[in-house]
């Protein structure tokens, strides 16, 4: 059964936690009508200001053999490499059918207990498999891209998340803005008042105009400026 993606109207993004409030990923509305998203910082604060991004995908998670797995169940065992699995890291991801049976179908995971790594590992999925596996099929974990956040480091091919517009704590819950005006840090790069914007290559956090084969994360208003280091006003488009 399809359900809607969780909206929740009125948000103060200022809001952090400890503790989780919502499912990743729910998308929160500003009275006056900015998007956010709900997102768990990682392992360093996100600054506001600061573009986040998606933790990449743990090499010795992808591709990986899996048990052969019958429709209708809703566990799978997958031998992992040897990189640990920590508490609540997969929690609210997905596992992707990379090869063989199955190809192509993605499932979201319900709970995915703590590993030391290289070994097996049992998944709960939240839904049931639809297509048998058979010897051969590989999979890859992946986390909820709101888990786990941190700040860009200059990777362009990077997967950008959101801008939170107050400081959450490491392993805190809040929201990152995904559409709107928005403040953010002008990296090296410097932007362009009417052309789009992108990760800064240098400035961890910041961004540059783009270039053409660049990913857009938005635009800065025209007559709008703003000084390499200081925080100007962009219209973020995540969303």
């Amino acid at each position: 059964m399809l359900t809607s993606i969780p909206i929740i109207y009125g948000i103060s993004p200022h809001e952090t936690s400890a503790d989780q409030k919502h499912q990743l990923g729910t998308k929160g509305m500003t009275s006056d009508g900015r998007t956010y998203r709900y997102a768990q910082a990682g392992a360093a604060a996100c600054a506001p200001g600061l573009l986040q991004m998606a933790t990449d995908v743990e090499a010795n998670h992808e591709d990986r053999a899996v048990n052969t797995f019958a429709v209708g169940d809703r566990n799978i065992t997958v031998t992992i490499g040897a990189t640990a699995i920590t508490a609540n890291m997969y929690e609210e991801g997905f596992v992707n059918i990379t090869d063989d049976t199955g190809q192509g179908i993605m499932y979201k995971i319900a709970h995915c207990p703590a590993h030391a790594g290289t070994g097996d590992v049992v998944i709960t999925l939240a839904e049931p498999i639809r297509v048998a596996a058979i010897a051969g099929t590989t999979v890859t974990l992946i986390r909820n891209k709101y888990r786990d956040i941190l700040p860009t480091d200059g990777t362009e091919a990077d997967l950008p998340v959101g801008v939170p517009n107050v400081e959450i704590a490491i392993n805190y819950y809040g929201w990152v803005q995904t559409g709107g005006y928005c403040s953010i840090l002008v990296g090296a790069g410097d932007t362009t008042p009417g052309a789009d914007i992108t990760i800064d290559t240098t400035t961890a956090g910041g961004v540059e105009t783009r270039a053409t084969v660049e990913r857009s994360v938005g635009v800065q208003p025209a007559g709008a400026g703003a000084d390499i280091g200081e925080y100007g006003i962009f219209e973020l488009t995540l969303d």
